[in-house]
């Protein structure tokens, strides 16, 4: 495979290999892959609320886990927390297709699967993605306000808050439905689609004959942006955020 070829990636944020999928597009981007990773929503029928794992569900997802784990190449890791709920995901989807707008696409694909399989948040509720999305498009170039100068990317009721990425979510979700609808993840290289567990695998083929390393290290997608003037302690202690931040840093 040239560097230079292009892959897209369809996937969403509540699937074991969706997220095994990220870590190794991240190892392939950080050697010049270019890997074009496009959010859909698998199951929009899951209440805004999320739903919680019964028994029979709680054993199907370990088996997605355990059959993940099996996946793993040696140095690999996912410190997973075990889910104990499946969240709605469109409003980790609206985040993501404002940060692809935005130019900080794989700082919050990397922060919302975090946030979901590492620390157990709800990536279906906007205020619980609020902090944490702030550093990334505040550090990003969209031309919204809202997101340029408050990091406010997701409107109370799940919904973008630009235009473009409407139409980024609308279209993504149409391409992965002509595709083959209810399997994930695909990869789509030159044209021809890979389904399911199957990526992760192609994935790995091309990490280990490209020879990169299959963890990169990666800069924290949580953080703000140096600001230009810098508050004295006080302030910064008292307003807190990305203000506290640049003094945490010194």
């Amino acid at each position: 495979m040239n560097v230079n070829d292009r892959l897209i990636v369809y996937a969403d944020f509540s699937s074991p290999l969706c997220c095994l999928t990220s870590r190794r597009v991240d190892a392939l981007r950080a050697v010049g892959v270019d890997v074009d990773w496009r959010a859909v929503e698998s199951a929009p029928r899951v209440p805004m609320t999320g739903r919680r794992l019964d028994a029979e569900s709680r054993h199907v997802l370990d088996v997605e886990i355990a059959e993940t784990r099996d996946l793993l190449l040696p140095g690999e890791q996912l410190a997973w927390t075990g889910p104990t709920f499946v969240p709605n995901t469109h409003a980790a989807v609206v985040a993501y297709a404002e940060a692809y707008g935005a130019g900080v696409a794989d700082d919050v694909r990397r922060l919302l699967f975090r946030a979901y399989w590492e620390q157990g948040v709800d990536i279906g509720d906007p205020e619980r993605l609020r902090t944490p999305l702030a550093g990334p498009f505040l550090r990003g170039h969209s031309p919204a306000d809202p997101l340029r100068l408050s990091g406010y990317a997701v409107s109370p009721g799940r919904g973008p808050i630009t235009t473009s990425a409407w139409r980024r979510i609308r279209v993504w979700q149409g391409e992965w439905a002509g595709l083959r609808q209810g399997v994930l993840p695909v990869l789509v290289e030159n044209g021809l689609p890979v389904f399911g567990a199957d990526v992760p695998r192609r994935l790995a083929k091309m990490i280990i004959r490209l020879g990169v390393p299959v963890v990169p290290e990666l800069p924290e997608p949580t953080r703000y942006p140096a600001p230009r003037v810098r508050p004295s302690v006080s302030w910064a202690a008292r307003a807190g955020g990305r203000w506290l931040y640049s003094h945490r840093r010194a």
